[in-house]
């Protein structure tokens, strides 16, 4: 469980907004990417060395800068879900953001402080042979899940220079192609929008594997807490909180495993609700409010003993 939170008076409160987006709006961030073809996996109960992997389709979610949770994820989220287009995102307006830590440790005083650093966070379990795969293939199967996660939230070309490359590469190809539309598979400040003050990203969360339809599929959440001040400020040390939930198949096909990233959905705070594409935007101190309507349900972006909500609201955060 988080720390016990620091207090917050009425005015801090109200300084966050909430926006949703509209109907219309929501349809467009939700396309529908064509499925790759599919093939009945040809499945073996003995494990093959030198297996090659390809990995293949997405319906990634997603929209606009968030909000987030953060400590122990149950994951359950994912339970019940067809394979219709879900909602990607929640977004957030906080216009006073919790003052810097100090610029030698600017994760001290919160959650973060006891993460692990980058890519130490994303603990993949101990590969195990299941439902048609060898513990061979489910071996490399997590190697590529991680290698994604890694591309897309911890890459400094990926976060601090919207370079979708690391990404594309870590892709199955055909997937990749869908990415330039899909700016929020990755976390990606916006141009001008912040720089890092330290290089190190504090990582939290789960990786939870399960027998899927055809393989092995995975579910992954974590915390990605990163350090960043506007340019040529230095001082306004801020924490954004990005949180990232992921779910991935993993299936034999012919003498491939291939892994395919169905859903991808994406929390940030703090950051504007009336964000208009997919970029992240922090808010620091100063900044004026915007535009949103306030819900009065402040949540703790550290908390993730709840499941995301991806439903394009927008909520305001209580610390970051």
């Amino acid at each position: 469980m988080p720390d016990e939170l620091p207090p917050f008076d009425d005015d801090f409160i109200a300084g966050a907004s909430i926006s949703e987006p509209s109907a219309r709006q929501r349809a467009r961030r939700r396309p529908r990417l064509p499925r790759p073809p599919r093939r009945r996996p040809a499945r073996s109960r003995r494990g093959a060395s030198g297996e090659t992997m390809s990995y293949l389709k997405a319906s990634g979610l997603v929209g606009g800068a968030v909000v987030v949770l953060g400590a122990a994820a149950t994951g359950m989220w994912w339970l019940g879900r067809d394979d219709s287009p879900k909602p990607s995102s929640i977004t957030l307006k906080l216009q006073s953001p919790t003052p810097s830590a100090a610029p030698s440790d600017p994760f001290a005083g919160s959650p973060a402080a006891s993460y692990a650093d980058g890519e130490a966070g994303i603990e993949m379990p101990a590969a195990k042979a299941m439902n048609g795969l060898t513990g061979t293939d489910v071996e490399a199967a997590y190697a590529r899940i991680k290698r994604i996660l890694v591309a897309a939230d911890l890459d400094q070309a990926t976060v601090y220079s919207g370079d979708t490359k690391p990404l594309a590469g870590a892709l199955d190809p055909e997937e990749a192609k869908a990415l330039p539309s899909h700016r929020a598979w990755m976390t990606a400040f916006a141009p001008g929008s912040a720089v890092a003050a330290t290089g190190t990203v504090k990582v939290h969360g789960t990786v939870v594997p399960s027998a899927g339809k055809d393989g092995l599929t995975v579910k992954t959440d974590h915390n990605f807490v990163y350090a960043v001040h506007p340019p040529n400020r230095p001082d306004l040390v801020q924490r954004v909180i990005v949180r990232r939930s992921a779910v991935f198949t993993a299936t034999r096909e012919g003498g491939d495993v291939r892994v395919w990233m169905n859903e991808s959905g994406r929390s940030a705070a703090p950051a504007p609700c009336a964000a208009k594409d997919d970029w992240i935007r922090p808010t620091f101190r100063g900044d004026p409010s915007g535009g949103g309507t306030d819900t009065n349900r402040p949540e703790d972006p550290y908390d993730m003993s709840k499941p995301p909500t991806y439903d394009n609201a927008c909520h305001s955060v209580i610390r970051t």
